[in-house]
């Protein structure tokens, strides 16, 4: 038997982990992690479409608003009036809405001040946000009137 008829074992640096984590999952959120858009899971129809901003002519200003804030942490746009809802606090028309999209396992959603009472709606996945619906009258989840 000679050199060539050996048969080689391979060669491992360090033995292969078999644990696999899931994409996304709240341990993936990296604190001051810059956030990125993704449009894959905006909502096409219901009370709450994304096309509404087409409709509108609000696009142009939505688009500006994403385009300055992308790269930011989350905890800097709370500075500016965004923030996260729990579902519950959403209004009745957008908790059905979630549950025929078969995102009503979420604990949140997130609120992303555009200007005045434009808002834009996102499911938040680690520093991703997907977008899923234009609210130009706040009407998602409306905040309760100062003095009343």
């Amino acid at each position: 038997m000679g050199k060539s008829d050996k048969k080689k074992s391979p060669k491992y640096a360090k033995e292969p982990v078999a644990e696999k984590k899931p994409k996304f999952s709240e341990d993936a959120k990296v604190k001051g992690a810059p956030i990125s858009w993704r449009f894959s899971h905006h909502d096409r129809e219901g009370p709450f479409p994304w096309p509404k901003v087409f409709e509108n002519g609000d696009l142009q200003e939505v688009i500006e608003r994403l385009a300055s804030v992308e790269g930011l942490a989350e905890h800097d746009l709370a500075r500016d009036g965004s923030h996260s809802i729990e579902l519950h606090q959403l209004c009745k028309e957008a908790q059905e809405r979630l549950t025929h999209l078969r995102h009503d396992d979420l604990d949140t959603v997130f609120s992303l001040r555009v200007s005045g009472p434009k808002r834009v709606f996102c499911i938040h996945h680690g520093n991703i946000m997907r977008v899923l619906w234009y609210d130009p009258e706040h009407q998602i989840c409306p905040a309760p009137k100062k003095h009343t």
